[in-house]
């Protein structure tokens, strides 16, 4: 047994000293409604292998009308089929990102516990003409370059375009590992509300895997409050209360989803109430907005980004 030391109990305070600062940054977050700094609220994080991010209907999401009824006749599908092709082509270039839909997407499944989820392809050239549109108009909105960033940090993602799973409330599909994501996307659905909910679950994964993680997520949330159960009074999509803690129940289920389920209300094309300054819903927002600007080289704190209007 060794004896302890001066310099034994000098670094026993340094430790000690290092936690007390810990706490009482978190305290002060919780007492005084300020934003942890996510330089200072950053571990590394073991790799969490294959991870399957489900997102089912909620809120006001309906399906659209059937998307495979439509026809087209044979020589104006050769001609939209060559449209599709070089509009695909474009996307990729432009923004890093694989695509693929029709054809390429026979057989796709995804294996989400002990389900096996499957998807119908799209077969309509218009429909895919419509869901490629949508997709490079929302491409557009995210800063220059970050889907170029989160590939070459090791993340190649591939948006895969269907027209629905075997499960037909389930509008998208997250499969991402520290090496790959797959994001899948329901026709039947509203395309941007589907993608920004997918793509934040694909940034957050590219965070983790420089390091990040939101350490002091639960303290935002209701004292004894435990993801996994659902109250619709925490909801602000049922109740519209300004300072509800969860922008809908899905966000109940998981911090993940939680942060994923805000992130579509920061993309949103008006503002929630929710996210008036100071609210919970605007904390955690601001918290995510941060941590963003922490982790990514293409996305600057001096630049307000499309999900941080509201803020």
């Amino acid at each position: 047994m060794r004896n302890r030391t001066t310099t034994d109990y000098a670094l026993m305070a340094f430790v000690i000293s290092i936690a007390l600062l810990v706490f009482g940054l978190a305290l002060s977050f919780y007492e005084n409604n300020k934003i942890i700094d996510p330089k200072d609220d950053v571990i590394i994080v073991k790799d969490e292998g294959n991870t399957v991010s489900v997102t089912t209907t909620h809120g006001n999401n309906t399906p659209s009308s059937n998307t495979q009824n439509n026809t087209n006749d044979n020589s104006g599908k050769i001609v939209l089929d060559k449209t599709n092709e070089k509009l695909r082509n474009e996307i990729q270039k432009k923004y890093s990102v694989s695509i693929l839909y029709g054809k390429d997407t026979i057989g796709y499944s995804v294996k989400s516990g002990d389900d096996t989820i499957s998807t119908v392809p799209i077969e309509n050239s218009t429909t895919i003409n419509a869901q490629l549109t949508r997709l490079k108009n929302t491409l557009s909105i995210y800063p220059k370059d970050m889907f170029k960033e989160i590939k070459d940090g090791g993340i190649p993602l591939t948006i895969i375009l269907v027209n629905n799973f075997s499960e037909e409330t389930i509008t998208g599909v997250t499969d991402s590992t520290y090496t790959y994501a797959n994001i899948s996307i329901a026709a039947i659905y509203p395309f941007e509300e589907s993608f920004y909910h997918e793509s934040y679950h694909y940034i957050e994964r590219y965070m983790f895997k420089k390091g990040a993680n939101f350490n002091s997520w639960d303290i935002l949330n209701p004292s004894g409050f435990s993801y996994g159960n659902s109250y619709t009074n925490y909801s602000y999509s049922n109740t519209f209360e300004e300072n509800a803690p969860f922008v809908n129940n899905y966000a109940q289920t998981a911090a993940t989803e939680d942060r994923a389920s805000t992130f579509e209300y920061m993309m949103a094309s008006t503002k929630a109430s929710c996210l008036n300054e100071g609210n919970v819903i605007w904390k955690k927002a601001t918290y995510m907005s941060r941590t963003i600007d922490a982790v990514l080289n293409t996305v600057s704190p001096n630049t307000v980004e499309y999900w941080e209007r509201y803020l």
